[in-house]
């Protein structure tokens, strides 16, 4: 494929005249580093000594991060619990350029704890409810949204399913959307995928791609390549999908049936945390200021490979990215 890095350099540099409205789930990342000791005394376990900790916007927060630091200008409406930990994430996504509305909610915002020593990644801690938001919360959040709505070329949906996007909220989304002729872009759980009926793009990873099918196709088989699921689930919402293989790189379909199949450019990946929204943040960003699918692809993918070489999750800024397409057409000539 002919890649033409003039052109995508051309609409990097548009990103800053575009505005993206972002809402969803809001995540906590802790990432705690430690040194190896060994084995503990008491039961056969590893033994690590807390050396540093930092911390960082997951979930939504990560997608507006990404915008952010891409140049976009950026806002993001998501539920925010009480305690300390909610003041410090509302503090790293002010600090990160974005503007924030969060909707306080009487419970803890999901907290992911993850813990690290040198390259190895030796657990994670889980710590979130997950019910859905209660009418009043609702109702509440969609005040919220109208204060926010401003100007923005696209509604984007990053649902991590932990509550935040229910039947009725979903159901007036779209409403809004239609009136307003807003696309919504969504990085959607399987489960809640079919509460849309309108979407103008889709980014499942492949396996969250496969169970959905399985979902809008009980009983039936499912498509084994990953490019007649692509097409099968294009066809089923009338949308662009753009499939994250990982290490297989990226699998786009427009609403014609078109496809395009980009390989990972990463050869030795570090770490994938995160990976997934920086995709999706730049399939987004690139998609609103006009770009075609394919450019918008195989920008996300030039600015996944450079977010995995780093060993925490690393949100791409527009200079990274322009760094990347250089070395890109140097390596083409």
């Amino acid at each position: 494929m002919r890649v033409n890095t003039d052109k995508l350099a051309e609409i990097v540099r548009a990103f800053p005249r575009v505005e993206l409205l972002v809402i969803g789930d809001l995540l906590l990342d802790t990432y705690v580093e430690c040194r190896a000791l060994g084995v503990a005394n008491e039961a056969p376990v590893p033994l690590v000594e807390i050396q540093s900790q930092r911390q960082a916007a997951g979930g939504a927060g990560n997608v507006a991060t990404n915008l952010a630091r891409l140049g976009v200008q950026t806002r993001l409406v998501a539920p925010l619990g009480p305690g300390r930990e909610s003041a410090e994430l509302k503090e790293i996504l002010t600090a990160a350029g974005i503007d924030f509305h969060p909707l306080a909610v009487d419970r803890p915002t999901p907290h992911k704890t993850r813990i690290l020593a040198g390259k190895h990644y030796y657990l994670r801690l889980d710590e979130e409810e997950t019910a859905d938001l209660s009418e009043m919360e609702t109702a509440s959040l969609q005040g919220l949204i109208k204060g926010a709505w401003g100007k923005p070329a696209a509604l984007l949906v990053s649902d991590y399913d932990k509550g935040t996007m229910t039947g009725p909220l979903v159901r007036w989304l779209e409403a809004e959307c239609k009136v307003s002729g807003m696309p919504v872009y969504g990085d959607l759980k399987p489960c809640n995928v079919p509460l849309w009926a309108h979407l103008s793009l889709l980014t499942p990873n492949l396996p969250e791609a496969r169970e959905l099918a399985a979902r809008l196709q009980p009983g039936q088989s499912i498509p084994e390549e990953p490019a007649d699921l692509a097409l099968t689930l294009s066809k089923r919402f009338a949308s662009q999908v753009v499939l994250k293989m990982s290490e297989r790189g990226l699998l786009a379909v427009d609403r014609g049936g078109a496809l395009c199949r980009l390989e990972a450019l990463a050869a030795a990946p570090v770490n994938v945390s995160g990976a997934g929204d920086t995709v999706f943040a730049t399939l987004s960003a690139a998609l609103a200021v006009g770009a075609t699918l394919e450019e918008a692809a195989i920008l996300a993918n030039v600015a996944a490979s450079r977010a995995v070489v780093e060993e925490v999750t690393h949100a791409v800024s527009a200079e990274e990215l322009l760094e990347q397409l250089a070395r890109l057409a140097e390596t083409a000539q």
